[in-house]
């Protein structure tokens, strides 16, 4: 009888408090460096991306930058395979943790080689600390109920 298990990263254990979203990130010339692969620094507009469309999948309200929004405290990434064109990145996230007025997001990063979901491999790790943000007052403020619920998926 075969193994039916598979050995995708795709399909590895994501443990977060909530929801957890897969953002496919749609790769352009301009994201590639002179070495033929994803420049270092583009990830982290990536991730910008990628938590854009966790929000609005686990926030439960329109979101209003002029009244609140978040603010990155503290980016980290480990790079671990490059992304070259042709390839597809896939970028899995969701919450690890909350303090009073932070939210504590982590990511996979898979290439998929030459667009093939079998070939997919882990590509980086990473991690971002935000902290909520009142921009009325102009300062840090706890993490709103309805968003710590929505976020911990409860």
């Amino acid at each position: 009888m075969p193994d039916s298990t598979s050995n995708s990263p795709l399909d590895a254990p994501f443990e977060v408090l909530g929801p957890s979203v897969d953002y496919e990130v749609p790769l352009r010339y301009s994201d590639m460096d002179l070495f033929g692969h994803v420049n270092n620094a583009t990830y982290f507009s990536f991730l910008e991306e990628a938590r854009i469309a966790w929000f609005e999948t686990c926030v439960p309200e329109t979101w209003d930058f002029k009244k609140h929004g978040v603010l990155v405290a503290h980016n980290e990434m480990d790079y671990l395979k490059p992304v070259h064109p042709g390839d597809r990145l896939i970028i899995r996230l969701g919450a690890t943790g909350l303090g009073n007025s932070s939210i504590h997001i982590k990511y996979e990063g898979y290439v998929l080689k030459g667009g093939e979901e079998q070939a997919a491999k882990l590509a980086f790790r990473a991690a971002t600390t935000l902290v909520s943000w009142d921009t009325v007052a102009g300062k840090v403020c706890r993490v709103h109920d309805d968003w710590r619920r929505a976020i911990e998926g409860t």
